[in-house]
């Protein structure tokens, strides 16, 4: 198999489901229906408005340019600071960033490896396995299946963040 631009990060699938995105607050994204979820955003504690955007914006940038956590920080600083998030709460800044981001990836992962699965017909499951994995994760771990099997839907990552 050769490896085309679109494999290298920034990924265009990844960018191209961030951008379909649409903002909103906590209450209107609890309202809406679970399977349109994925293409919304939201953030637990910040309304929709300014603040939502910088957070999504400061998203879409470590997305399309790979820019570190730090940066990330740095870009939401007076957002998070606003909301008490820093020092504090730092494992919450954290979950945004990568629960976000790894989603946006493995997204636009998935759509390529489901594009290339005459070649690659099965997939297995790689757990972390490190001081923290899941029992249910680790016993996962290695498991082969067929890429249209059922499991992969609620087994392909992100899946248990945190």
């Amino acid at each position: 198999m050769v490896i085309d631009q679109d494999f290298a990060l920034p990924m265009r699938g990844a960018q191209a489901f961030w951008r379909d995105k649409v903002q909103m607050g906590p209450g209107e994204f609890k309202a809406v229906a679970e399977e349109v979820k994925t293409r919304a955003f939201a953030v637990s504690g910040i309304a929709k408005g300014d603040e939502l955007n910088t957070v999504f914006q400061a998203l879409q940038r470590a997305i399309d340019n790979g820019t570190t956590f730090k940066d990330f920080q740095t870009d939401c600083e007076e957002t998070f600071a606003r909301r008490g998030w820093n020092g504090k709460n730092p494992w919450r800044v954290a979950n945004i960033f990568q629960t976000n981001t790894q989603t946006a990836y493995n997204v636009g992962r998935y759509d390529q490896l489901q594009a290339e699965k005459d070649i690659l017909p099965y997939w297995m499951y790689d757990a972390i396995n490190d001081g923290v994995v899941r029992p249910t994760h680790r016993d996962m771990d290695g498991r082969v299946y067929p890429v249209d099997h059922h499991i992969w839907n609620s087994w392909y990552p992100p899946n248990g963040y945190g």
